[in-house]
């Protein structure tokens, strides 16, 4: 409502000032510029029609002017003495025309302007219409009367202004209605009257002059806001021009014939009333509804009269000097005053006597239109305590629009400061809490920092990162962490915090858990003490020690085991530990306790592997660790001098210590196939390989048993490998001996082992023909041990040629089938007792072999069938080809051999436990030769066995056709 007067009071009739001043400024430029082109069209609109003088044009630019500079308020005085000074201007120009009218004088002022040109008769040149004139002269005196604020004044602006409107009308009615009478006077001055342009600008100029004074007289009722003015503004254009333009409609159709001229003014007269009545007609509807509007409004202001009485917020309204007026009765309930002790009395009744300056500098702001709106203050009550309320202002406004008082809404907001005051210290907490909280991620980032870092990983230093932030965290004066297991040793280590290095240095050694500290250490829960002298256990302090009173100790949990106890402590005088404090160094403890178990383990780890490289560098073998990459973690002394180091030369695994890994025979062996490649890529475990390494202290190769196995995680992930060469060059030295020693002694045997066959031979001869019967036995068994001895001496020469890898063998194309047939049956004595079986499988193509050789390879097999298969079983050998050699395979029937022997049969001096009631006589030679014949010629020997059905021992041979095969090695002597 307050917005909607001030833009009708202030807007809207500035901008009808500002058009005004601009109608009438651009008409008398437009006549002016047609006098000075000769352009008939701006002087007098239309041919025929009156035109606009020099001086007239003059007079409404200087009339806009004048108003432009008077009808807006706060212009300089520099301007508004030109404004005044135009006005006066204006006067004298329809003034003069005027004198000259009654006196009949020429002053001359008619051919001031464009003297040349003025085209008018003689007797009146370039003069206006007294009409035009007299319109001019009440302008200009209306125009000096605009500053003047006196009712006198205001008078005389109304009566100027109603003449000149009066005079503008007419003549643009004579316009409108073709009468010539209205706008000129053709019977006394025939040759000149008021041009159209010039009665439109005296219209618009006085448009303006009625805005810029809207409050003065009768136009205060046009410019009002109330209903009244509202409806004259609505309604006075409609009943000015509609008469004017229906009488005008009217005699175009009299002039045409239509009807008579009589005729036409019955009708414009008939339509007129019609058109009045019409008028009459809405202006009663609409005060009406204006009526009902008012009644409503009288309603609705009696409804808030009633809201406001049963409000539950005071509502006080009071006068511009601040006067309270109204009260109702939450008012009085708020501030404990009735409404007849408050009511005449002044505002600042309501609160304290030092907020009086302030409520006098709030009532002058809201007299200046300001508005307060949940303006928090204090009040006072009735019996002097002052309350906190809430107040929103507004002012009253009367039916004028203008202010009358000010309407003031109270609410007690005590409660709700109450409340305020509670969420702020909650969000205090919650602050603190966030802040200890950082804290905490800081000292749990610190404590892992600190495990991370190498030079800081020991234990003393994850504990002086703890006991650092707890004491930070609980803004304890001192604090100390100690880990013990027995309370009988002191805390190992005990690292303090806060606590001078002289003091330190005076309490010598660290505490042991007993008294208060060890109730810490014994129990799972905090213990906190606003005075450590209560607690039942305490002890007293040790000398040297500085005084505490506030105690808080907190034992560092993990896996429900203590792992460490953190004591805090604070001087006489300060405050005791809360509960926020042992919330926030518990939680300390629950974040950074696994950090003290992780660094406890590393501990033990780094103690256990101090011990393990000891344990590793003092071995008798040299022995290497690698990781999961191969890189070298571990190398002991020994190993040491297996290592080459070559300038720009890593192996595989981008190691810089080299090893010469070769065969016993000499050759490299390939990076794929040693012991710790096969061990860390394949999971492998390798035991007992002979081999020889580059000794750089020896300069020479030294046979080494290789022994390889990876490291394995718990869940079987290999994560490195392990390997251990041992130095056998005394043990291949003895075996080198002992080798020597057994040629010689099989070689030294051979020479008794003649004499007694030779010896017994002449005995033989010597007893005759026909010996004694004991004389023949005896011999026979001495011929028998003399063939037992020569075998067992040839099986030990071949096993040492074999071992030596001296063994010869003079191959050549043999046929396969043929020599077996002559070995069957050549060895009819070794398989006595048994029927062998010859199958040949197929063509067999003829094979490589040396034939001596060969034959001893199959004797030894049918011997060895013969010797454990059951008496009277067939003996089967059987013989096919295969892909790139012949199979040749010896099956017996008997007891068979266990799985777990298997793997001995073909180790030297083994032979395999009796399972019957014979007895086996020899050396445990007879497998082994027979291998080592087998892999001489490039083959292959094997044996299956079911106990109590078959056994059958495989042996290939390579075919005739196939390249001749290398020497091959001796076999590998288990140890």
């Amino acid at each position: 409502m307050g917005e909607g007067s001030t833009r009708r009071s202030g807007r809207a009739p500035l901008d009808v000032v500002i058009f005004g001043a601009a109608c009438s400024v651009l008409a008398g430029c437009a006549a002016l510029l047609g006098w000075s082109t000769r352009e008939t069209a701006l002087t007098s609109i239309a041919r025929g029609w009156p035109s606009m003088g020099p001086n007239a044009a003059l007079g409404l630019v200087l009339a806009g002017l004048s108003l432009a500079l008077l009808g807006r308020g706060g212009r300089p005085a520099p301007l508004r003495r030109l404004g005044l000074a135009s006005a006066a201007a204006v006067t004298a120009l329809g003034l003069a025309p005027l004198a000259e009218y009654i006196l009949g004088w020429d002053l001359g002022v008619d051919r001031l302007l464009f003297p040349s040109r003025v085209d008018f008769p003689s007797e009146f040149p370039g003069r206006p219409l007294p009409n035009t004139a007299l319109a001019l002269a009440l302008s200009g005196a209306a125009l000096l009367a605009l500053p003047a604020r006196t009712p006198r004044a205001c008078r005389r602006l109304v009566l100027c202004v109603l003449v000149v409107v009066a005079l503008a009308l007419t003549a643009l009615s004579g316009y409108l209605l073709g009468v010539g009478h209205f706008y000129a006077l053709p019977p006394l001055l025939p040759f000149t009257g008021m041009p159209l342009h010039a009665a439109v600008a005296l219209l618009a100029l006085s448009a303006g002059l009625l805005a810029a004074r809207a409050d003065c007289g009768a136009f205060a009722a046009l410019t009002a806001s109330a209903p009244g003015g509202v409806l004259l503004r609505r309604l006075l254009p409609y009943v000015v021009l509609v008469p004017i333009v229906l009488g005008r409609l009217f005699l175009i159709g009299a002039d045409r014939g239509a009807y008579p001229i009589a005729a036409s003014f019955s009708l414009a007269s008939a339509v007129t009333t019609l058109f009045l009545a019409s008028v009459l007609w809405i202006v009663a509807a609409r005060l009406n509804l204006l009526d009902e509007a008012r009644r409503r409004a009288e309603e609705a202001r009696a409804f808030l009269a009633t809201l406001a009485h049963s409000s539950d917020d005071a509502v006080i309204g009071t006068d511009l000097d601040g006067t309270i007026l109204s009260w109702n009765p939450a008012a009085a309930r708020l501030y404990g005053h009735s409404a007849a002790e408050v009511i005449g009395r002044k505002v600042p009744v309501l609160y304290p006597p030092e907020l009086a300056a302030e409520v006098e500098a709030n009532l002058e702001r809201l007299r200046r239109g300001e508005r307060f709106e949940h303006f928090e203050t204090v009040g006072r009550t009735r019996d002097g305590r002052t309350i906190d309320v809430e107040v929103t202002v507004s002012t009253i406004a009367g039916e004028d629009g203008r202010m009358t008082g000010f309407s003031a809404i109270c609410r007690d907001i005590g409660r709700r400061k109450a409340m305020e005051a509670a969420v702020e210290r909650a969000h205090a907490a919650e602050r603190r809490l966030r802040a200890q909280l950082e804290t905490i991620g800081a000292a749990s980032a610190a404590v892992s920092e600190a495990l991370a870092s190498p030079a800081r990983s020991d234990m003393r230093s994850v504990l002086e990162v703890i006991a650092l932030h707890a004491k930070g965290i609980s803004g304890a004066d001192y604090a100390a962490i100690g880990i013990s297991e027995d309370d009988r040793r002191p805390f190992d280590p005990w690292v303090p915090c806060g606590v001078a290095a002289e003091e330190a240095a005076l309490l010598r050694t660290p505490p042991r858990p007993v008294g208060v500290l060890g109730a810490v250490a014994r129990g799972e829960r905090p213990v906190r003490l606003d005075d450590v002298r209560a607690h039942p256990d305490f002890i007293g302090l040790p000398p040297h020690h500085a005084p505490i009173h506030a105690f808080l100790g907190v034992p560092f949990r993990f896996q429900d085991r203590t792992v460490a106890n953190l004591y805090l402590a604070r001087r006489p005088g300060r405050p005791p530990f809360d509960e926020d404090d042992e919330r926030a160094v518990a939680l300390l403890a629950e974040r950074t306790c696994a950090a003290i178990e992780t660094a406890r383990l590393h501990r033990s780890e780094a103690s256990e592997r101090r011990r393990l490289q000891a344990v590793v560098e003092q071995m008798p073998e040299a022995a290497l660790l690698v990781d999961a990459a191969g890189r070298l973690i571990t190398c002991n002394r020994l190993a040491m001098k297996y290592a080459i180091h070559r300038e720009g030369e890593r192996d595989p695994w981008d190691n810089a210590a080299l090893f010469d890994h070769r065969s016993p025979s000499g050759e490299p062996v390939d990076w794929p196939d040693r012991p710790m490649t096969r061990a860390l890529c394949r999971g492998e475990v390798v035991t007992g390989v002979e081999g020889l390494l580059w000794s750089a202290a020896e300069r020479a190769f030294v046979p080494v048993l290789v022994n390889a196995a990876p490291v394995r995680s718990d869940d079987g992930e290999t994560q490195g490998a392990v390997a251990v060469f041992q130095d056998i060059t005394a043990l291949k030295e003895m075996e080198r001996q002992r080798q020597e020693w057994t040629g010689v002694i099989a070689h030294d045997l051979r020479q008794p082992v003649q004499v007694i066959a030779t010896a017994s031979q002449l005995l033989r001869r010597r007893l005759g023909a026909a010996p004694a019967a004991d004389g023949e036995k005896q011999i026979g068994r001495i011929a028998d041990s003399v063939d037992r001895l020569r075998r067992m001496i040839d099986d030990l020469l071949d096993a040492s040629r074999i071992e030596a890898r001296q063994l010869t063998l003079d191959c050549r194309a043999v046929d396969l089938r043929a020599l077996l047939e002559e070995i069957v049956e050549r060895s009819a004595g070794a398989t006595e007792g048994h029927a062998v079986r010859l199958e040949v499988q197929g063509d067999v193509p003829a094979v490589r072999a040396d034939p001596g050789r060969l034959e001893q390879i199959v004797t030894n097999l049918l011997s060895n069938a013969a010797r454990y298969g059951e008496p009277g079983r067939d003996i089967v050998v059987a013989v096919r080809a295969g892909a790139a050699g012949a199979h040749i395979a010896v099956t017996n029937r008997g007891p068979g051999i266990a799985e777990e022997m298997l793997p001995h049969l073909f180790k030297r001096f083994w032979r395999a436990p009796e399972t019957g009631p014979r007895r086996v006589c020899g050396v445990g030679l007879g497998l082994y030769i027979t291998r080592g014949l087998v892999e001489a010629h490039g083959g292959s020997i094997s044996v299956e066995s079911t106990p109590g059905a078959t056994t059958t021992f495989h042996v290939t041979m390579p075919f005739a056709s196939a390249p001749a095969p290398a020497p091959a090695p001796a076999p590998t002597t288990e140890t």
